[in-house]
């Protein structure tokens, strides 16, 4: 009985390292496989570690778009990436990663007539005009595998987006070090929150320093309601001057940003409030010779700024996706006037007292005609 049972033992245990063995050979092109379905883009692993039971290692990993204006280039690559697999994963149904850590990878994201294309443009699903699109594929070999991602942590990485809608060669806005978390990401898109922490600097060319950039929030990319936190300091304005002539035909020539945004997203509609601090800022030109805003811009700037030259000022910006007949940068244009013209009026008492200061200089005394004078001069800021 004791040799039949010990016999058993043996017989189980080849069948267990023999499973194994096939596993560890298998699995490798199941996954790669896997990720290819889910996300429809041509998928390059160099090599594939398995490590039993559900560990992966992968090295030398590049996807590019297989299809669309960008077809072959490279929307995502990374020396090395580390997946725990779901025991769940790796059957017809659909592709379960309990987590994936990423260091020093190169993210692209391409924008171009509206529609942005990334590495997972391809297998998102949504009926927004603003979401993450795709263009239909061609002929698909099979149908997409349903993705789920309980935590992706990016370690070190880099990014770049390039816009060829302000600018035909691309418009490249990169950012580098970033260290982010994201969690609950299912393809195609659920109604359910996609958690995010992000952190990263922003290069403006070389005789600049970098921004720094933190956001954190929540979307739901079925639908695209969205409750995030955006914080962003040192942004250097004349960098970014392609989505400034969006707004403003006037020319920074010298100036940086900081600010501090809330922004949601509900049924569409998009409401954000923003906090700006305007450091440096000097222009090289205005609109229509001395307008900033609709509003003479000279007097603007020097009422307005304080003692140290900073420019503060809040705006609320609300935009509903569904009115196609309204561009985003119109309402964020009159946003900024109401902000100004409300920041001038809620400081009248200091624009006069800055005037008479002005009067005074010029060896004036405060008199009736003074105050009249200051009167006109804060009238004249909104001819």
């Amino acid at each position: 009985m004791k040799k039949i049972i010990l016999l058993t033992f043996l017989m189980i245990a080849v069948l267990v390292a023999a499973g194994i063995n096939y596993v560890s050979h298998k699995a490798p092109d199941m996954l790669r496989k896997s990720i290819e379905r889910s996300i429809n883009k041509a998928v390059k692993i160099r090599n594939i570690e398995f490590n039993f039971p559900w560990n992966f290692e992968l090295t030398g990993v590049e996807i590019r778009d297989n299809q669309g204006p960008f077809k072959g280039e490279v929307c995502f690559a990374v020396d090395k990436i580390h997946l725990q697999v779901s025991p769940l994963s790796l059957s017809q149904k659909d592709l379960i990663l309990d987590r994936v850590d990423i260091e020093e990878a190169l993210i692209m994201i391409r924008n171009r007539n509206g529609k942005l294309y990334h590495v997972l443009s391809d297998a998102m699903i949504s009926n927004s005009s603003t979401a993450l699109v795709q263009e239909p594929a061609t002929a698909p070999s099979a149908s997409p595998l349903p993705l789920t991602i309980h935590q992706v942590r990016l370690t070190n990485g880099k990014f770049q987006f390039m816009d060829y809608d302000v600018q035909p060669g691309g418009f490249v806005v990169a950012l580098d070090r970033i260290e982010a978390v994201l969690k609950d990401i299912y393809l195609p898109v659920k109604e359910d929150k996609t958690f995010y922490r992000i952190q990263a600097r922003l290069p403006q060319g070389r005789d600049q320093k970098s921004a720094e950039l933190k956001m954190s929030g929540w979307t739901v990319f079925s639908n695209d309601n969205t409750d995030l936190i955006l914080t962003a300091s040192d942004l250097y304005l004349p960098y970014f001057q392609p989505y400034l002539a969006e707004t403003t035909s006037a020319q920074i020539q010298d100036g940086f940003l900081t600010c501090r945004a809330s922004m949601r997203v509900e049924k569409k509609v998009f409401t954000a409030n923003a906090d700006f601090e305007l450091n440096g800022l000097y222009f090289q030109s205005y609109e229509n010779g001395d307008q900033l805003f609709g509003l003479k811009a000279e007097e603007l700037l020097s009422f307005l700024k304080d003692v140290a030259g900073r420019l503060k000022f809040q705006i609320v910006v609300e935009w509903n996706a569904n009115d196609l007949t309204v561009k985003k940068s119109d309402v964020i244009r009159k946003s900024i006037e109401r902000s100004l013209k409300k920041t001038v009026l809620s400081n009248a008492g200091n624009i006069l007292e800055n005037t008479l200061k002005k009067i005074g200089d010029h060896g004036f005394d405060s008199s009736k005609e003074d105050w009249e004078g200051a009167l006109k001069k804060v009238k004249e800021l909104f001819r």
